[in-house]
Formats: C-alpha cells, structure tokens, sequence
C-alpha cells in the first residue's frame, strides 16, 4: 500500500501517523491501567506471561486474528499463567483483553482522521489518503501497531505491578 508512494511521501505520511499516534497513547495505557487494575494482575503470577504474545505481535507475519486467537488460546491451555484465566464476576481476563485489542479500531480511525486533517487540500498525499481503499488499509495497520503497544505497555506495566507488590511485601516484614 505505502509501497505506492515516493520515499519522501511515505516518510512524511509514516510521520504524521507517528504523531497522531502519540496523542493517542494516553487513552491507550488508562485502558492498559484499568485493565491491569480491575485483575490485578501484578499479584496472580509474577512471571510474565505477556513475552509469548507480545513475540506472536511482533512476528513480520502475524495478523490481529492471530494475536486475538493466541490470547484465546492461552485461557484452555495447560500450564498457561493464572492470569489469562482470571475471572471478576462473569468477565475473564484474556476474554477483556481481546476486547480491548477489538476497541482499538476507534483509536486507529480516529488516528487516520487525524492524520486527513493534518495534510492540506493541494498537497501530494492528500489524494493518496483520501482513497477510501487506503483508508481502509491505513487503519488495519495502525490497528495492528496499536494493538503491538499495547501489549508491550501491559507487559512493562505487570512488570511494575510485580515489582510494587513485591517491595509492599518486603517492607511488610
């Protein structure tokens, strides 16, 4: 798709989905807060269990059904980290995650709205991303880079969480 556009169109447009990106990442990790808050998942298992799908998001092949069924994947399978199978009422962690990832499609098109706004009428690119077609493709890829985020950022924040728990416990004692 990107591969349509001259080297230095490409550049200036991967910017500024770069920079709308990066206003939206806030909103992002609150929802990676309260996901992590309302589990707790800093205290189920202190290993992470987030390298493996965070590997499966990051592969050059992978796909966001890919990473959704991982995670699914995880609930059933044994030996998997407790934290996928947490329940808090009728909800299950690994279930609330992949809804989560399924939510960041309205970041991804408000990003590629953004990112219209942002390029003048009678500018190159403005044509390019008008087309409905590579909107379309735009947001599926940003939607995929939101999703690989966010999952590293849950990572680092049960890492944080882990740690917190741990020198809560030590100054306890």
């Amino acid at each position: 798709m990107l591969d349509s556009l001259d080297g230095f169109l490409q550049q200036q447009l991967e910017f500024r989905i770069q920079k709308a990106t990066g206003d939206k990442m806030d909103d992002v990790i609150d929802k990676i807060n309260k996901l992590s808050e309302n589990f707790s998942i800093g205290i189920e298992d202190k290993k992470s269990p987030f390298r493996n799908v965070l590997s499966t998001a990051m592969s050059s092949d992978t796909s966001i059904a890919t990473i959704k069924l991982f995670i699914q994947c995880q609930i059933g399978k044994s030996g998997a980290s407790p934290i996928w199978s947490k329940k808090i009422g009728n909800d299950i962690f690994a279930i609330e995650l992949v809804k989560e990832l399924d939510q960041l499609i309205e970041y991804a098109e408000k990003i590629v709205r953004c990112v219209r706004k942002s390029i003048p009428k009678n500018h190159p690119l403005n044509q390019y991303v008008d087309a409905p077609s590579n909107q379309t493709e735009l947001t599926k890829q940003i939607h995929l880079k939101l999703i690989q985020l966010y999952l590293g950022h849950l990572a680092r924040k049960h890492t944080a969480l882990v740690g917190e728990a741990r020198l809560n416990s030590n100054s306890r004692n």
